[in-house]
């Protein structure tokens, strides 16, 4: 019976300890299984490629409260609108000093050849200098071209002059140069490219005359003083020089005034750039005569109703009067304009009564930022005589402005004709908006 009992406690021993047993071998079995279901399989070698973004730990849906602090203050500050800039206010102006024909004859070339055969023009100038320092932009128009000794030097009837003439004119404070005159194909092609190169050696701004026909289309723009200004210049011809030039040449190297279309684009053109205030130079009118005759008038209301502010002409070699006035634009618009018939010459070998005496022009171009206007400001003037004088038997020419030599510095004959030209100039310019500078 004991025996009995001994067997079957046994064998419950051993069903309990078996079930343990297997209880526990699942339990390691599922923990062996789960841990293979984890590891990649691998499939190919991309696939054992570790993959730094399976580290990136995933955010948790609860945010940390320190965390947010510290990235709010690690984030950069959003950018700021930057502040306007303040608006200018009052006035700005530009001071523009002209001056008519300048001019070489055979004397003058003479009286300017050094003894080792160079040609030195700076005596010329140097009691203008001065006032054309004074002014912002100062301009003269080049009635000559210039050559070289190979090639030689001439005055009229074909001025080719030597490059010393514009050192003594960028010497003297001239900072540009119009080339568009009756004298512009003296030196035919070669002349207008020599001429032009030697203008851009000597650092002195051009218009008027052109190398190729971008050059034509390009307008001479100058801002000074936060204005923009736009210069043009034109000549009614070129003494019959054209003929004997190359005619696609001749389409681009002058700016004639017979072409009024072109006009017009470079008028346009000059505003598509923004130009505020245009300067036309216009070479015209008849010679030696002191008053302008109708086609100059005529010409002139036509480039202002384009949109021309000022005009400069040149060519008649005296004097011619000036005129101001309130004109209406094609497109409507109503402003002041000037014009000055004719400067006269600046230097020259021509002595009879008028043609020995010019000016230096003054005129202020004012812009006005709170009105929003720019338009012309004062104008003044100086009269100008060409004193020619022998010393040591060689010619010497001087351009004399004449109110600082009316004390009565020279010989009679030259005292009385300084102030002859005064007298002269005085009075046929003078009036309400424009005198002479004491």
């Amino acid at each position: 019976m004991k025996s009995k009992k001994y067997k079957i406690l046994s064998l419950v021993i051993l069903l309990v300890i078996s079930l343990l047993l297997t209880a526990g071998c699942e339990q390691l079995l599922d923990r062996f299984i789960g841990y293979e279901q984890q590891l990649p399989t691998p499939n190919n070698e991309q696939d054992m490629i570790h993959n730094s973004e399976d580290d990136e730990e995933v955010p948790s849906d609860e945010s940390d409260p320190d965390m947010e602090e510290q990235i709010q203050e690690e984030k950069p500050d959003s950018p700021q609108e930057p502040p306007e800039e303040e608006k200018p206010t009052g006035t700005t102006s530009v001071k523009v000093s002209v001056v008519g024909d300048i001019m070489v004859h055979l004397n003058q070339l003479k009286a300017a050849k050094q003894s080792d055969g160079s040609y030195d023009f700076t005596q010329v100038f140097q009691d203008i200098k001065p006032y054309l320092e004074e002014a912002d932009i100062a301009m003269g128009n080049l009635e000559t071209t210039i050559s070289t000794d190979e090639i030689g030097y001439t005055a009229y009837p074909r001025f080719r002059s030597p490059e010393s003439l514009l050192s003594a004119l960028k010497g003297a404070g001239f900072d540009v140069i119009t080339t568009a005159n009756n004298h512009s194909l003296d030196g035919v092609e070669f002349g207008v490219i020599n001429t032009l190169d030697k203008l851009d050696e000597y650092g002195l701004l051009h218009t008027g005359t052109a190398r190729s026909p971008e050059e034509r289309d390009r307008i001479l723009m100058i801002e000074k003083n936060d204005i923009k200004i736009a210069i043009l210049a034109y000549t009614y011809g070129t003494n019959g020089m054209e003929s004997v030039v190359d005619q696609e040449k001749l389409s681009y190297m002058v700016n004639y005034l017979n072409d009024i279309s072109k006009i017009e684009e470079d008028v346009q053109r000059a505003k598509d750039e923004g130009a505020e205030f245009i300067i036309t130079c216009t070479h015209w009118g008849d010679e030696y005569v002191r008053n302008p005759n109708q086609s100059q008038k005529d010409f002139a209301d036509k480039l202002f109703a384009m949109g021309v502010d000022v005009i400069f002409g040149s060519h008649p070699h005296v004097i011619q009067p000036t005129e101001k006035k309130t004109i209406t634009t094609h497109d409507g618009q109503e402003k002041e304009v000037f014009v000055i018939y004719s400067l006269g010459n600046i230097v020259s070998n021509q002595r009879d009564r008028y043609r020995d005496s010019g000016l230096i022009l003054n005129l202020e171009i004012l812009k006005d930022y709170d009105k929003e206007t720019i338009g012309i400001g004062h104008i003044d003037y100086i009269p100008t005589w060409v004193y020619r004088y022998t010393e040591n038997n060689k010619l010497h020419y001087r351009i004399l402005p004449v109110k600082d030599f009316l004390d009565d510095s020279f010989d009679a004959a030259t005292n009385a004709r300084i102030k002859e030209v005064w007298n002269e100039t005085t009075s046929h310019l003078d009036n309400e908006y424009l005198k002479a500078r004491d």
